[in-house]
């Protein structure tokens, strides 16, 4: 049961909850209900993240293989749960809703996607889901917290997966993470993803609002790039070279997929609109599929090395 404690079990049960409750309705608007992954798109990836993490290192702890100290990886379970708690708080003050939303847009929340003042929030009936939500995310950042705390986690140390074998750092690496970060820049932040002309004019569109969930999966793609061509520069790889190259490629493909699928199906409806897809989508997709070729040439020209699976303490 490697260095478990009471905390992290908490932490377990708020994630397994959170989860839960991600399928429940969150809440009822203008007579319609609205569950957690339409009705707020941005925060329901954020509550999900924070009980991923928790059940990840949950199980990294049970098995023996933390790739954090105890404190470290009991703080980390709390800062996300924290985070997670905020956002959730916030939106249960201020739901997503409000302002008139573009009617050829077929995405929620525009009124208040990102951020307003309660002034400017709607009357809307919090339903279960919310309730038990914040339930879970408060138990995760508590759990997190508390374990931090514990006696067991300051005598914890931690024992990564370290590859026998390493790729080290590598020009095709390299290449790679600078995809990966051109991938979310050009994709998911001030650049325009696509390009609406309707009968109230044109409309310019970033990725991140208009594709929340593919926004996030492409966000938590680019950091596990960048993280893992880090890990290669430090020689703490998990994985010998060409396995390594080769993982690197297979989150280049999917994020390639998942973008190539949104220039192809953007998320607009209605006939008496067009739609144009922006230079920031094709520069996206085309880092992604940067990642793609430097991992697959990374793998193929890398020696093919050993992997060690015994503990090494940090």
């Amino acid at each position: 049961m490697g260095r478990t404690t009471p905390w992290l079990w908490l932490a377990l049960a708020g994630a397994a909850l959170t989860v839960g409750a991600l399928n429940v309705d969150f809440y009822l608007y203008q007579g319609e209900r609205q569950g957690a992954w339409f009705g707020i798109p941005q925060t329901s990836e954020l509550i999900f993240l924070a009980a991923v993490v928790a059940l990840v290192l949950f199980l990294a702890t049970f098995t023996g293989r933390n790739p954090l100290g105890g404190r470290r990886l009991g703080l980390t379970i709390a800062v996300v749960g924290l985070l997670a708690t905020l956002q959730l708080g916030y939106r249960m003050i201020v739901p997503p809703f409000g302002s008139e939303t573009p009617e050829h847009v077929g995405i929620i929340g525009v009124g208040c996607m990102y951020y307003c003042l309660p002034s400017d929030a709607v009357a809307v009936e919090l339903l279960p889901g919310m309730w038990a939500a914040l339930i879970g995310v408060v138990a995760i950042t508590a759990g997190g917290l508390l374990h931090a705390l514990s006696r067991t986690a300051r005598e914890t140390a931690a024992t990564p997966w370290i590859a026998a074998g390493q790729p080290g750092m590598t020009p095709w690496l390299g290449l790679a993470g600078l995809g990966a970060a051109g991938q979310f820049v050009f994709g998911y932040t001030m650049f325009t993803f696509y390009e609406t002309v309707g009968r109230r004019g044109a409309t310019t569109w970033s990725g991140w609002l208009t594709t929340p969930h593919t926004g996030w999966v492409v966000m938590l793609l680019t950091l596990a790039v960048i993280g893992l061509v880090w890990l290669a520069a430090r020689r703490r790889a998990p994985l010998s070279p060409a396995r390594f190259g080769l993982l690197i490629a297979a989150l280049g493909l999917v994020s390639t997929a998942a973008i190539g699928y949104r220039i192809m199906k953007p998320p607009f409806g209605g006939s008496t609109i067009s739609t144009e897809i922006g230079m920031g989508a094709y520069l996206a997709v085309l880092a992604a599929a940067l990642i793609l070729a430097s991992g697959a040439i990374h793998a193929l020209t890398a020696g093919s090395g050993g992997m060690r699976t015994d503990a090494v303490p940090t």
